[in-house]
């Protein structure tokens, strides 16, 4: 940096006197062009950090805004499939470990609900598949008429009827040996109780007989079913 003098006057009209005044400039030196890229680096490099800031608080603010206004509630269908999904999990607690009180409950009692049900029709399924204990003591036994075949499979019924008697099945048996149709023979049968015609037919459609030729073949089966001693 250089210092200039000036030298000024001040001329008074009127008379001779001359003041004299002296003032002092400061001129600024040329600065070097290495300062100056110097500067414009440094400022550049602090528009680039600020940009970088600026980014990241907008996404901090996102993020807010994402904890203000949660996912949509779900559907009744997503609850029940989760409920499902728990009950069905090997520890049913983890999605019931819900912040929300109200949640928990409605999906522990809707767990407690489709228990309930499980277990009623467990009940049934026992009562109508375990035979008691004197009732597993009779007897059935099984005869078909079919010629020309024989069979594979005869399962024998699970014997959960009070009542006894002989009940004859009409059966229709396609080429590969499966019963496709079954129904009651009244004529043939002593009995027309419910509970043993239920019986035979659905283990009638459960049996098996060798394939042939034949593309259906029509036959019997019978069921002879004990009587309670009396």
């Amino acid at each position: 940096m250089s210092n200039v003098v000036l030298m000024l006057y001040n001329i008074h009209l009127g008379s001779k006197e001359k003041e004299e005044y002296v003032i002092e400039l400061a001129m600024i030196e040329d600065i070097p062009e290495e300062l100056l890229e110097e500067e414009e680096q440094k400022e550049l490099q602090e528009q680039r950090a600020a940009e970088s800031i600026k980014s990241h608080m907008a996404y901090n603010e996102t993020a807010k805004a994402s904890y203000g206004n949660p996912e949509p509630l779900k559907t009744l269908d997503e609850l029940m499939e989760e409920a499902e999904s728990s009950s069905e999990s090997d520890n049913p607690n983890e999605l019931l470990s819900s912040d929300s009180g109200e949640y928990a409950a409605h999906l522990k009692e809707l767990k407690k609900k489709r228990d309930e049900a499980k277990q009623l029709l467990g009940e049934r399924d026992a009562k109508k598949d375990v035979p008691t204990n004197n009732l597993a003591k009779r007897r059935t036994s099984i005869s078909y008429s079919l010629i020309e075949r024989t069979h594979y499979s005869l399962p024998v019924p699970i014997y959960t009827c009070i009542e006894g008697g002989k009940i004859v099945i009409n059966i229709l048996v396609d080429g590969q040996g499966n019963v496709v149709e079954a129904d009651f023979n009244k004529n043939s049968s002593t009995t027309q109780n419910g509970c043993l015609i239920d019986n035979a037919i659905e283990y009638a459609l459960k049996s098996k007989f060798n394939s042939a030729t034949k593309l259906s073949q029509k036959g019997t089966i019978t069921y002879l079913f004990q009587e309670k001693a009396r």
